[in-house]
């Protein structure tokens, strides 16, 4: 397929703002690999460039901090062998282990770094920050690929309306917090592709994906209304297995909406952006309808285009060290981003019960005719 244009992320409820760039994931990068391990706090023993030092007094500030909020103790002080920075890295393993890291681990492919600035140093020198100031930064390494158009079907067939309410729920959800490439994504993409297309001497000879041929039928439904209901005004379904996947989401909305996204300066931020060439953040989380269909073609190809500029971080939590109140509050947008992305994982587990049911319910059906 010819290389097209740079593509920009649809602008939605609980969104990041919307910029035109592109960003990098390898061609297969929505398969995440079940061995990575979300990266932990990046606490060097000498400076390398904007990651903290071990001699930081920012950091020397942080490990007072947590101390005084009862979050360090003193057997971790121990521990640290007195150590300031060691027992902010003792104390940050042990915060993310408690929410789920090794659950989240066998699915995402995230790192999630402390630092004096947003952007790494391999890709050049930061603009100075205020004494004080650190980042907890997210950024994605590949996409955790989520297929639902089985369950939306199924939703549906038990109550008009209620797969567009999980489909849309479960997207909210997550955008809150992370990006997210979905059916939107992709029909900016085919409209790109449109485009280019038509401005070259042969259009019919460019493959262009076809979005709606792939959609749930509820989506294409013209009877239905095009107002969403909340996923919680339906009644449970009766089959166990969907009452669990409508429980679980309505609790990932719960949780996602229970905290607001950490608020930056906007000024501060465009400088940011413009100063290190910042592009979109990587997608964290890939939701498809079913495999190779129009939305995964769209990313697949999008993934071709994504490497050229430094991607923005999916989740920039700013605190200063000093400061209880925003180091509990920093603490907190963790430990929610946390509960989200663990609730992810078990809606994925769900939907692949089914998946794994009929799969064995085939090969018993096989042996026994044999």
């Amino acid at each position: 397929m010819p290389r097209l244009a740079r593509s920009k992320q649809c602008s939605r409820s609980g969104s990041l703002p919307a910029r035109k760039g592109r960003s990098r994931l390898p061609r297969t990068g929505y398969l995440a690999n079940p061995a990575s391990l979300i990266g932990i706090p990046r606490l060097e023993p000498v400076h390398a460039g904007n990651k903290i030092s071990f001699g930081s007094s920012a950091l020397t500030a942080l490990a007072q901090t947590l101390v005084n909020i009862d979050i360090a103790t003193e057997a971790d002080w121990i521990a640290a062998e007195k150590l300031p920075s060691t027992l902010v890295e003792h104390v940050l393993r042990r915060y993310l282990a408690d929410r789920g890291q090794s659950i989240i681990a066998e699915h995402f492919e995230l790192s999630l770094t402390l630092g004096e600035a947003i952007v790494d140093s391999v890709y050049g020198e930061a603009e100075p920050t205020s004494p004080g100031q650190l980042f907890f930064v997210l950024n994605t390494e590949s996409s955790f690929a989520l297929g639902v158009g089985e369950a939306i079907t199924e939703l549906e067939g038990a109550y008009p309306g209620m797969g567009k309410a999980f489909y849309d729920s479960l997207r909210q959800a997550l955008y809150r917090w992370i990006r997210v490439y979905d059916d939107l994504d992709a029909r900016e993409r085919i409209e790109q592709m449109t485009e280019w297309a038509e401005g070259e001497d042969d259009p019919e000879s460019f493959e262009i994906p076809k979005l709606d041929q792939d959609l749930p039928p509820c989506f294409t439904d013209k009877h239905g209304t095009d107002k969403i209901r909340p996923l919680a005004s339906f009644p449970l379904p009766a089959v166990p297995r969907l009452r669990e996947l409508v429980e679980t989401t309505i609790e990932l909305h719960r949780i996602s909406h229970s905290m607001e996204r950490p608020r930056l300066d906007e000024d501060w931020l465009e400088r940011e952006r413009h100063y290190h060439s910042l592009d979109l953040p990587l997608p964290a989380v890939l939701l498809y309808f079913r495999a190779g269909d129009a939305v995964m073609a769209c990313f697949d190809d999008e993934c071709e285009h994504w490497g050229q500029e430094t991607p923005e971080p999916n989740l920039i939590i700013p605190l200063r060290a000093d400061d209880p109140a925003s180091v509990r509050e920093a603490l907190s947008i963790i430990g929610t981003l946390m509960q989200v992305l663990v609730l992810t994982v078990r809606i994925k587990n769900i939907i692949e019960s089914r998946e794994k049911s009929t799969c064995d319910s085939a090969l018993m059906s096989e042996a026994n005719s044999n």
